[in-house]
């Protein structure tokens, strides 16, 4: 689809209004407008991708940065049991969305959110060809980021120690969490 008629990217470009709760250079995070609970939360690439599988890494390492920051502020703001982090894959089953994102849908006990299915019984067999599958995928995909060659071709050495120094006599601090990302 192109940029030009996506909505999404007319939201993450600010040319339609919304209640925007996060932006950046990279990724804006708006209120949904047909929310599934109270607070649900789009975090929008700016630029388009017509799914999470196109995004580079570091732009989709920086966009799940986003979405774990923006989830916790949802848990500090709103107070819900939980906030799911969800991702379905575009102009399938019924999902109309043309851009990559991820939605945050905050969960409390009284909504009647339900991601119900059948589960499938599979043999062991099966199992082992879908895990044995997937291994070798991703056995490609490491190979063509990154050439690792055979174990005794490589020279490896133990990693070394690193002295770390004692620490001085000190109370114990509190610890909080502390978004970095905004």
């Amino acid at each position: 689809m192109a940029e030009g008629k996506c909505v999404f990217c007319s939201i993450a470009a600010g040319q339609i209004p919304s209640k925007v709760v996060y932006q950046d250079d990279a990724v804006t995070s708006v209120l949904d407008i047909n929310p599934a609970s109270k607070g649900h939360t789009l975090v929008i690439p700016k630029q388009h991708f017509n799914s999470i599988y196109e995004i580079p890494q570091n732009q989709f390492l920086q966009i799940m940065a986003v979405a774990d920051a923006v989830g916790y502020s949802i848990l500090l703001a709103q107070a819900p049991k939980n906030v799911d982090m969800l991702y379905t894959q575009e102009i399938v089953k019924g999902n109309v969305t043309p851009h990559a994102l991820i939605h945050l849908i905050p969960r409390y006990d009284e909504d009647s959110i339900n991601y119900a299915w059948n589960p499938e019984k599979l043999t062991e067999e099966e199992l082992d060809s879908i895990a044995n599958g997937i291994v070798q995928a991703i056995e490609k995909v490491r190979a063509s980021e990154k050439p690792v060659q055979p174990a005794e071709k490589r020279q490896e050495e133990a990693p070394k120690k690193q002295e770390i120094p004692p620490a001085p006599e000190e109370k114990p601090k509190e610890i909080s969490r502390k978004i970095v990302v905004f």
